[in-house]
């Protein structure tokens, strides 16, 4: 199936979900939590700082889970936010633990899911949630279950919008059945672009959803890559630039999320997306 091939499910498409920054790019949270999380250890002073220049420079959002630190990211952004006026939409995650063995685990039963809207909330001390997504769909429980509990928290005004993560083009139809997805929130880099995600991508489009793309530089792999840096030689431009370019030529409804837990990376990622849209304008 071609991409242009692609055609919505029947019945009403997605509502618009949050007013997203004028920045085409979010900030990955999970920067900011330290080891516990992914990269290396957080410095909290730092991270505020992160966390301030991402919302003056008007990113399309602020992402992160609960599972960050745990918690420790969340509080981050929430400390920042008590504190400003203006600020850009925050997404958080439920639906993922750390182990007894200090791993990851899918938990995505429904009360858990609702306690953890509740969590997020109170630490990042906003009124309601932005957009809470669905962080891994639970193999042992049905995803209408899973997604369910997200929408009944929608209806009792913990959250604004219901987003999905690491989901497939089968799983959002499904949980389109439950009620409105504003977003969906997959691995996506210059390397995972495939006909799957082509058509994910497609159908995100014409049903109104925003795609946000995390690990867009594949941990920093793909900045490394000798395609990516031939590329960004004969272009006169940075490796950055090249990657994030990849995703946001798929869509002014594509989002890339580079992780950051310092100001210096924020700016420079903004810098990247700033000059790779002007470019492609021919400014």
């Amino acid at each position: 199936m071609r991409t242009t091939d692609v055609i919505p499910a029947p019945g009403p498409a997605a509502p618009a979900g949050p007013a997203w920054g004028p920045l085409r790019m979010g900030l990955g949270g999970n920067r900011l939590a330290g080891p516990d999380s992914f990269g290396p250890p957080a410095d909290e002073a730092e991270g505020r700082r992160a966390v301030e220049t991402a919302c003056d420079l008007g990113v399309a959002v602020i992402d992160t889970a609960d599972c960050y630190g745990p918690y420790r990211s969340e509080r981050i952004i929430g400390d920042v936010l008590r504190r400003r006026g203006a600020r850009p939409p925050v997404a958080t995650k439920a639906g993922v633990v750390r182990d007894s063995s200090g791993g990851w685990a899918v938990d995505a039963r429904p009360e858990r899911l609702l306690e953890a809207a509740e969590g997020s909330l109170r630490r990042l001390g906003l009124d309601a949630l932005d957009l809470l997504q669905l962080h891994h769909p639970s193999t042992r429980i049905p995803l209408e279950e899973q997604v369910g509990a997200l929408q009944e928290a929608r209806r009792r005004g913990l959250t604004r919008h219901v987003g999905l993560c690491n989901v497939t083009l089968e799983q959002l139809r499904l949980a389109e059945r439950e009620g409105p997805v504003a977003s969906v929130q997959n691995h996506l880099h210059a390397r995972r672009v495939t006909p799957a995600v082509l058509e994910l991508v497609a159908y995100c489009r014409e049903r109104g959803i925003t795609v946000m793309a995390y690990q867009p530089f594949a941990e920093g792999a793909l900045l490394r890559e000798p395609r990516v840096l031939d590329a960004a030689e004969r272009q006169g431009v940075t490796p950055a630039q090249v990657a994030l370019g990849v995703l946001l030529d798929l869509g002014d409804h594509v989002l890339p999320l580079p992780g950051a837990g310092r100001a210096v990376h924020v700016v420079a990622n903004a810098r990247a997306t700033r000059s790779h849209l002007a470019r492609r304008e021919g400014r």
